[in-house]
């Protein structure tokens, strides 16, 4: 899984962001709730299986959002906080995720999401896998 996720994390990079939802125009900053809808429809279609979506706080006011399967965590955006160098991140839950209090945890992918989410996130689906493909 790991190289997959090296490559969607390129992709992700690569993508033009002009066309993209604002979340995305400072990509990793900002963008890690949309990226983990997105990145778990990937991960499903490239036979990885499912994963939750975990949202937490810190006491400073950051929020991050990473994805979850039993303690395994997998995240594509930590890099954007000054403390994590790595831009790809697999392996268990440590005491920097543990850091963050809890706020949401749900089944992840954004087809559960309201009507407009889903278009503008399928949008930005398609053009990840386009990279990936090119």
């Amino acid at each position: 899984m790991r190289d997959d996720l090296e490559k969607i994390r390129i992709a992700f990079e690569k993508v033009d962001k002009s066309n993209l939802p604002v979340t995305f125009r400072n990509f990793p900053r900002g963008a890690c709730g949309d990226t983990c809808e997105v990145l778990a429809e990937i991960l499903l279609e490239l036979g990885h299986g499912t994963f939750q979506y975990v949202a937490g706080r810190r006491e400073n006011g950051n929020s991050h959002a990473w994805l979850q399967r039993d303690s395994i965590i997998v995240d594509i955006t930590a890099d954007q906080f000054d403390e994590i160098s790595e831009h790809v991140y697999v392996g268990p839950l440590n005491d920097w995720y543990r850091s963050f209090e809890l706020q949401q945890e749900h089944e992840a992918g954004y087809s559960r999401l309201d009507a407009r989410s889903k278009v503008e996130l399928s949008g930005v689906h398609s053009r990840v896998r386009a990279e990936l493909n090119a």
